[in-house]
């Protein structure tokens, strides 16, 4: 297994640099069932960031992203089960980050009763509560 970084995955999405697109083109192409690319729920975290903020790309957009990341054969997901759940509800709101959707999951599942923030919009987020 070979760890990826943010903008590995980034710069093979949006193929918008001559020099590093193609080379993380031809990384993704050697990755395998057999050697496959380890996403970490940092890195997909980031890749939405970076998706949302830089490139303004629709939610929709996004959403088909992760999810084409999570149901790639030639990727590892790390805790994939939280990051299914925080796209489902990344996709059921117009306002939740998917990186706040990402931590509650991740807590959930973790056994958490739900996570404080200071965030009043990632707090709309189920299993988030604002902390006062």
């Amino acid at each position: 297994m070979i760890g990826l970084d943010t903008n590995v995955i980034v710069r093979f999405l949006v193929q918008d640099d001559r020099v590093q697109s193609p080379a993380a083109t031809r990384f993704f192409s050697s990755l395998s069932r057999e050697q496959p690319g380890f996403v970490s729920t940092v890195v997909l975290a980031e890749v939405t960031w970076v998706l949302a903020r830089a490139y303004k790309s629709p939610r929709a957009d996004i959403a088909k992203t992760v999810e084409g990341l999570l149901r790639s054969a030639e990727l590892v997901v790390e805790n994939a089960p939280a990051a299914y759940r925080a796209l489902g509800h990344y996709r059921a709101s117009r306002s939740l980050d998917f990186a706040d959707a990402l931590i509650a999951q991740i807590a959930a599942l973790a056994g958490a009763e739900n996570t404080v923030t200071f965030d009043r919009s990632a707090a709309s987020s189920p299993g988030m509560r604002l902390l006062q």
